[in-house]
């Protein structure tokens, strides 16, 4: 790519996303794409993964095709691609009546840019009629080591990627994640034919997280659970393994002045949805949840 075009590119990123200037490895992964050539990025998370295909996109004759496994991400991103004025819109569980047709013909009529599913979606015929009948330039996998490792028993449907990919003719593949061993990383790029040359990889860590285990009796969980959570400020996510545990556990904190609120998949999808933007505005501060918080 010649000055004039990296010039574009930093034009883009101030006119479009309002950043003066690019976070490690993202105009690597750009250049690579925009000169066709698959990737494989590796950024810690809150980066800025996501601006390697927003920004791509834009170049892109056709679609891109996001897949990614939470449905908070999906709506988080395609809130921030809207307030960009860039064109995006998904295909999941939370669409009613004639909202996944309008979105089909909006791909259709190439007035959107950025397309997000989740993997699942590619078990419905119609989707994949549909997908089938209009050129994709690019195929993103958010959250790709699902591909390789964990995916096996969380997400299996990771695992028919590549040959989705192969099916659809997809030439441009960008993966993305923050967490890849050695082996992950080698076994994701080989299932996408990406050249060593062509991993971007720029760490994991980072400073803001932390890790801890706290051994807690059974009969002191909640309590304990209680003075973590008056101890710090601003939302959080309590996640639990059983659906009737969110709503005990909830109960539990709201008698304990605590505003907070289960989520779980026995809820009715216009629930869930209205918990996830309750919780993204603010007006709940703790969510008490299984893993079906953020599905797709």
């Amino acid at each position: 790519m010649n000055n004039q075009q990296n010039n574009a590119l930093k034009s883009s990123l101030l006119d479009k996303f309002g950043f003066e200037g690019f976070r490690p490895g993202q105009e690597q992964t750009i250049t690579q794409l925009l000169n066709g050539q698959s990737s494989l990025s590796i950024f810690p998370t809150g980066s800025g993964k996501s601006l390697c295909y927003q920004l791509t996109a834009l170049y892109l004759p056709h679609v891109t095709l996001v897949v990614s496994p939470l449905l908070a991400l999906m709506k988080d991103q395609l809130s921030f691609l809207a307030s960009k004025g860039i064109k995006a819109a998904s295909i999941d569980s939370t669409l009613k009546g004639n909202e996944a047709q309008t979105v089909m013909a909006g791909v259709r009529a190439g007035d959107i840019k950025v397309l997000m599913v989740s993997v699942e979606r590619f078990k419905n015929e119609r989707f994949r009629q549909f997908i089938e009948s209009v050129p994709v330039s690019m195929l993103v996998v958010d959250e790709a080591h699902c591909i390789s490792e964990w995916g096996h028993n969380f997400r299996p449907d990771y695992l028919k990627l590549p040959s989705y990919c192969q099916a659809l003719k997809i030439s441009l593949v960008l993966l993305l994640t923050a967490t890849a061993t050695r082996k992950v990383k080698k076994d994701m790029a080989e299932k996408f034919n990406i050249r060593d040359e062509h991993i971007v990889q720029t760490g994991f860590y980072r400073q803001n997280l932390d890790l801890s285990v706290l051994p807690v009796a059974e009969s002191h969980k909640n309590s304990q659970l209680e003075q973590i959570i008056k101890a710090q400020q601003g939302p959080g996510i309590v996640y639990v393994t059983l659906q009737h545990s969110t709503e005990k556990v909830a109960q539990y904190l709201k008698q304990h002045s605590i505003n907070a609120c289960a989520y779980h998949a026995g809820f009715d999808s216009d629930i869930r949805s209205q918990i996830q933007q309750d919780f993204m505005e603010g007006k709940i501060q703790v969510i008490v949840a299984t893993i079906a918080f953020g599905m797709g």
